[in-house]
C-alpha cells in the first residue's frame, strides 16, 4: 500500500543518514592521530590496518546477513524480473516492478519491441548479468541497512580480537627488546664458557660401600680407648667407670658422640679427653656467637678460645727445656702424650666458668698462658695446678678466688693477675720466687702489711698495680732498679714518707699514680719533669706540700695532670704553658696564689681545669676563655 512504501521509504532514509554520520565520525577518527607521542609512520600504519580489521568487519557482517536471511526464506528478492515477496504471509504471485515489455538495445530513437523472455541474445545476457549484480547489491544493501553493527565503531575488543602479542607492540619496541635478550644471553654465556674451560669437570666419586653399624664400630673401640684414658685419670679406671664423674661422661662422649670418631691410636686422644674433662666439670658454658664451641666435630685446637702450636715451634722458644716438658709430667706420676698439635694456650674469660678451678687444668702440664678471667671461680687454686711449671701468663682477675699461697711454683711466670678477688692478709712469701714477673695485678683485694721487701728485687717490673689495698710502709728506693718501668698505680693505700728520688731512673715512666695516700707527702720531686715519656701524673689527696715544680712544664707528651687536694701554695708556674699535650688540669682544693698566667692559653689541646678553693685572684684571662 501506498502508507507501507512511504513508511518503508521514511525507514531507509534514516538509516541512509545514520550510515553516512557514521561514515563522517570514522573519518574524522581516522584523520586524528592513533597515539601522538609516535612518529607519523607509526600512526599512518596503525590507521591502515584499522581500516582493513573494519573492511573484513563489514564483511563478514554482511555474508553473514546474507546467508540468514536465505536460510530463512524471509526476504524480498529484487531480480530483473522484478522482486518477489517471499516473507512468510505474503502472497505467492509474482508482482513485476515495470511491464513485461522491456526497453532493448534501441535500434532508433524511440523504438521499441516486445521483450521475448525466451530468446536468447549475448548481449541481454551480458546485461541481465551486470542488472542481477546490481540487484544482488541491492539486497545486500537492504539487509545491511537494517544492522546496526555496520554503523557502530569498532570496540577496543574487538579490535583485540584475534591479534597476537606481535600486531600491538611496534617494531621499534619489539628490536629494543630483541636486543636486550640478546645482551643477556650473550653475557652469561660468555663467563659459563669460561668457567667451564679453566675448570674441567670431574666426575663425582662413587658412594663408599655401606659399612657396619656405626655404634657396633664404636662399641669394639670402647675398651680401646678406655684403657688408653685410664693411664691418665686420677683414681685410674674406677674413675672412669663411674657414671658420676666428668671422666666417664668424656669417655662416653669420645666413643659415641664425638664427630671425629678418633681411635685410641690418635696422638691427640689424650688432649681432647682432657679438655672434654674441664668442660663437663665447669659446663655448660656461655656460649659465643659465631665461634666453635667446645664438642665441636673439629681438632680441638679450633675450638673458642683453645690456641695450639706445633711442638718444633715450642721446642723453639722453650730454649732447650721441650726435653724436660715432655718427660716430667705431673708430680703424682701422670703424663699424658704429647700431640703434634699442643694447646698452649686457653682464654676462657667470661664464659661463666663456675666453682673450684679444675685440677684437670694440670694435664695440659706444656700449658703457657691461662686466662680464667671474670668467671664465678672459688676457694683456692687446686695444688696439682701449681705443677705447670711451664706456665708464662695466669689471668684469675674477677672471681672469688681466696688462696694462692704457693704461687711461687710458677717459676716462670711472667705475666699475673689476681685483681678483685678476696685475698685477705700479707702476701704470700712465696711471690718472691716470682723474679721474672713483668706485669702484676693485685688491685681491689684485701692484702696488707708490707709489700715491697717482696717486691723490691722484681727488676724485671713493666707495670705495677697494687691500688685499692690496706698495704703499709715506705716506697723503696729499689724502684731504681726497676727501669723498664712504664705504670705505676699504688692509690688508695697506706704508704707514708716521700717519693724516693731513684725513681727518677725511671726514664720509660709513663703513668704513675699514689693517689688518696694521706700520709705520703713532702715536696712533689722536680725529677718528674725529667721523664720524658711522662703522660699520666695522678698526686690527688696526699700531703704533699710547697710549689708545683716548674720543671713540669718540660713534659710535652704529659696529658693529665692532678693535684688536688693537697698543701700546696706559691703562685701556678707560667712553665705550664709549655705542656702542650695537656688536656686535664687539676689544681683545686690546694693554697695556690696570685693570678692565673696568660701563658695558660697556650694549652690548645685544654679541655678540662679545676681551680675551686684556692687563694687565686684577678680574673680569668682572655687567652684562657678562647680557648
Amino acid at each position: 500500500s501506498e502508507r507501507s512504501r512511504s513508511e518503508r521509504s521514511r525507514s531507509e532514509r534514516s538509516r541512509s543518514e545514520r550510515s553516512r554520520t557514521g561514515s563522517r565520525a570514522q573519518d574524522d577518527d581516522a584523520s586524528a592521530p592513533i597515539d601522538p607521542s609516535k612518529p607519523q609512520w607509526w600512526n599512518d600504519q596503525k590507521k591502515a590496518e584499522r581500516r582493513r580489521a573494519e573492511d573484513e568487519r563489514n564483511s563478514a557482517i554482511r555474508d553473514e546477513n546474507r546467508q540468514k536471511k536465505i536460510s530463512a526464506g524471509n526476504v524480498v528478492n529484487y531480480s530483473q524480473k522484478g522482486f518477489t515477496d517471499t516473507r512468510v504471509g505474503a502472497t505467492a504471485e509474482s508482482v513485476n516492478s515495470r511491464d513485461r515489455y522491456a526497453q532493448k538495445d534501441r535500434g532508433g530513437a524511440g523504438a521499441s519491441q516486445y521483450y521475448d523472455e525466451g530468446k536468447d541474445d549475448p548481449d541481454d545476457n551480458r546485461r541481465s548479468q551486470k542488472r542481477q549484480e546490481k540487484l544482488n547489491e541491492m539486497n545486500a544493501d537492504m539487509m545491511d541497512m537494517a544492522d546496526d553493527r555496520i554503523h557502530k565503531k569498532t570496540t577496543a575488543d574487538e579490535e583485540l580480537q584475534g591479534r597476537s602479542i606481535w600486531d600491538l607492540v611496534d617494531r621499534g619496541t619489539l628490536m629494543v627488546g630483541c636486543c636486550l635478550i640478546v645482551i643477556v644471553i650473550i653475557a652469561i654465556a660468555i663467563p659459563v664458557a669460561l668457567i667451564s674451560e679453566d675448570v674441567p669437570y670431574v666426575a663425582p666419586a662413587e658412594p663408599p660401600k655401606p659399612t657396619s653399624s656405626p655404634t657396633r664400630a664404636r662399641s669394639l673401640d670402647e675398651e680401646a680407648i678406655g684403657e688408653r684414658l685410664a693411664k691418665i685419670t686420677p683414681g685410674g679406671l674406677e674413675t672412669l667407670l663411674d657414671p658420676q664423674t666428668a671422666h666417664h661422661r668424656a669417655w662416653k662422649w669420645l666413643v659415641y658422640e664425638d664427630g671425629m670418631e678418633l681411635g685410641a691410636a690418635k696422638d691427640h686422644l689424650h688432649q681432647r679427653f682432657t679438655l672434654m674433662v674441664i668442660y663437663f666439670i665447669s659446663g655448660p658454658w656461655t656460649p659465643v656467637e659465631g665461634r666453635l664451641e667446645w664438642g665441636s666435630p673439629v681438632h680441638e685446637c679450633e675450638w673458642e678460645g683453645i690456641f695450639c702450636k706445633d711442638v718444633e715451634e715450642l721446642e723453639d722458644e722453650l730454649e732447650g727445656r721441650i726435653e724436660e716438658l715432655l718427660e716430667v709430667g705431673r708430680e703424682d706420676g701422670i703424663k699424658i702424650d704429647v700431640p703434634q698439635r699442643v694447646a698452649n694456650r686457653l682464654e676462657l674469660r667470661q664464659r661463666l666458668v663456675s666453682g673450684e678451678v679444675p685440677a684437670e687444668f694440670s694435664l695440659l702440664y706444656y700449658l703457657q698462658h691461662l686466662d680464667l678471667e671474670n668467671n664465678k671461680l672459688i676457694g683456692a687454686l687446686p695444688t696439682p695446678l701449681y705443677k705447670l711449671f711451664n706456665l708464662q701468663t695466669l689471668f684469675l682477675e674477677q672471681n672469688d678466688l681466696t688462696n694462692v699461697d704457693a704461687i711461687g711454683e710458677y717459676r716462670h711466670l711472667e705475666n699475673l693477675a689476681l685483681s678483685k678477688n678476696n685475698f685477705q692478709g700479707p702476701v704470700p712469701e712465696s711471690f718472691k720466687k716470682l723474679t721474672k714477673l713483668k706485669t702484676l695485678y693485685l688491685h681491689t683485694n684485701g692484702f696488707t702489711g708490707p709489700v715491697f721487701d717482696i717486691l723490691k728485687d722484681f727488676t724485671s717490673m713493666e707495670l705495677l698495680d697494687i691500688a685499692y689495698n690496706k698495704f703499709e710502709g715506705t716506697l723503696p728506693s729499689e724502684f731504681g732498679n726497676m727501669k723498664n718501668l712504664t705504670k705505676v698505680f699504688m692509690g688508695h693505700n697506706n704508704f707514708n714518707g716521700v717519693i724516693p728520688e731513684e725513681l727518677g731512673l725511671c726514664k720509660n715512666l709513663k703513668q704513675f699514680q699514689v693517689d688518696g695516700s694521706h700520709d705520703i707527702g713532702g715536696p712533689i720531686p722536680s725529677f718528674f719533669g725529667q721523664l720524658p715519656e711522662l703522660t699520666f701524673l695522678k698526686l690527688d689527696t696526699c700531703a704533699f706540700t710547697g710549689t708545683l715544680p716548674m720543671s713540669l712544664g718540660n713534659l710535652e707528651k704529659l696529658a693529665f695532670l692532678d693535684v688536688n687536694s693537697n698543701e700546696l701554695g706559691g703562685n701556678i708556674p707560667t712553665q705550664l704553658g709549655k705542656a702542650v699535650s695537656l688536656k686535664t688540669l687539676a689544681l683545686a682544693n690546694n693554697d695556690f696564689e696570685g693570678v692565673i698566667p696568660s701563658e695558660l692559653g697556650r694549652l690548645t689541646k685544654l679541655e678540662k681545669v679545676y681551680l675551686q678553693n684556692t687563694d687565686l685572684s684577678g680574673i680569668m684571662p682572655q687567652e684562657v676563655c678562647d680557648l
